[in-house]
């Protein structure tokens, strides 16, 4: 009975973000109806297999959002727009997913793993790799990223260093997390803000920069005599090794991996700016169409038929329960929260205490969002009240300048949040608490990342460039 409910929610969750996307197209009520059916049984369905935090955070999400709309009597259109609300993270959820399939069966793995085992014999090097490779990847495959870079990291004797590996993944992971268009997060913050997202991209790629760079900076002032010792290590490996290992290397799969990824990229940009449409309708159709074209480049499209069969439909669409009930809910709150106009209270007790000063409109937002974060609120329901609520032109700046408040605020705070899924998940890939992972490790990383983001964000305004 389990293995046949879980059937039909991967069906109804495909066939929802293939509804979804159709009726871009075709703008029917009919279809749009139907929708709404799919999404209530995807919803419906995901609510009894909801596990861990996800499910604490969603069912209070809904809990409050219905209570909301039954004690302030919203229509049946309020309610149907308030679980449409974030139907479009659904299906981006939904479909970004089939990135992954060309990046594991691409014959990449093997190369990169090759290239740990030829070069990475110290921290640093450890540290710089798995952070690039968990930015790069985790703008393809979000969440997938931790299982992915463990795997290939496996290969490196670093790996053992469990702290090591836990700050490279996650700070790694909070670089791309502040702007890629393919995260759920940056999708809903464009959409709370109203910011455009070719506007606050530069800006955003930009502080991830500066945070990834931070992060190696720490790593390295922590390290140094085991950087010393290491490269010793490196000096005595016999050339015949070298050699040997260099053989193993094919860079051309290295360098195949980067143009193609690379290359999404800038599709994305190229077509959502040029044609209007939203970014996360871009990349929920580039999911669907780009590794049919990467996959038969390289020769391997039947991969994608088998692995659609398999591990994405078997596997991947019902792991997806806990995104689905997050970010309905969130959808869900935010519109109750309008509905209600119970949202006018936020800006009624931040406005006696930033007034019209952005700077400490910036530092309020971070630092609350933050401690919330560490107590175990996770950032999407800090986000989602106060984006919903906070209109960048009532404190006189401009939604990007907005846009990029909350990405900091979400980006740090999932770095923290013992309820954040990337903590989560690498605890137990570690075997630690969520606690150590999260605020143990990287508590004073994210307080000098955020104090030097809002600096920057500050420049930036001063001299009118958001």
């Amino acid at each position: 009975m389990a293995l046949l409910s879980t059937r039909i929610r991967s069906l109804a969750t495909f066939s929802l973000a293939i509804v979804y996307l159709c009726n871009l197209y075709f703008k029917s009520s009919v279809i749009k109806d139907l929708d709404l059916i799919l999404l209530v049984i995807v919803i419906s369905l995901s609510f009894t297999v909801v596990t861990g935090s996800a499910k604490v955070i969603g069912y209070v999400s809904f809990a409050l959002s219905i209570s909301l709309l039954l004690i302030y009597h919203a229509p049946l259109s309020v309610w149907t727009q308030a679980l449409q609300e974030n139907l479009y993270l659904v299906v981006m959820f939904t479909l970004v997913p089939l990135l992954g399939i060309p990046i594991q069966y691409g014959g990449y793995f093997e190369s990169l793993q090759s290239v740990f085992r030829r070069y990475v014999h110290t921290n640093s090097r450890f540290y710089l790799l798995v952070s690039l490779i968990s930015a790069f990847i985790g703008v393809l495959v979000n969440m997938a990223v931790v299982p992915l870079v463990h795997q290939i990291s496996l290969a490196s004797d670093k790996s053992s260093d469990k702290k090591l590996l836990s700050i490279a993944i996650s700070r790694g992971f909070t670089t791309c997390t502040i702007w890629a268009p393919t995260t759920a997060a940056i999708a809903l913050i464009i959409q709370l803000s109203d910011a455009e997202w070719h506007s606050f991209f530069p800006f955003g790629l930009f502080f991830g920069m500066i945070a990834g760079l931070i992060g190696y900076t720490m790593m390295k002032l922590a390290g140094g005599s085991v950087e010393n010792s290491s490269a010793i290590a490196v000096a005595t490996v016999d050339p015949a090794e070298k050699l040997n290992s260099i053989a193993e290397i094919n860079l051309r799969k290295v360098i195949e991996l980067s143009v193609f990824g690379i290359t999404l990229i800038f599709l994305i940009v190229i077509v959502s700016l040029i044609t209007g449409i939203s970014t996360i309708i871009v990349v929920s159709i580039a999911s669907l169409v780009f590794p049919v074209i990467w996959l038969a480049l390289i020769g391997r499209l039947p991969v994608l038929i088998r692995e659609f069969k398999g591990d994405y439909y078997i596997e991947r669409l019902p792991r997806l329960k806990n995104e689905i009930v997050l970010f309905v809910g969130a959808g869900l709150f935010a519109t109750s929260i309008s509905y209600s106009h119970l949202g006018n209270y936020v800006p009624n007790i931040l406005n006696p205490i930033v007034g019209s000063n952005p700077l400490w409109l910036a530092v309020v937002i971070i630092l609350s969002s933050l401690i919330l974060s560490v107590l175990g609120v996770h950032p999407i329901i800090t986000v989602t009240i106060l984006g919903g609520t906070l209109k960048a032109a009532a404190y006189g700046v401009t939604p990007t300048y907005m846009a990029l408040i909350l990405a900091i605020s979400w980006a740090m705070g999932i770095s923290i949040a013992p309820s954040s899924a990337t903590v989560i998940a690498i605890s137990g890939l570690t075997e630690q608490s969520p606690l150590k992972v999260g605020f143990g490790w990287n508590g004073l990383y994210v307080l000098i990342v955020s104090t030097v983001l809002i600096m920057l964000l500050t420049l930036f305004r001063a001299v009118g460039l958001v």
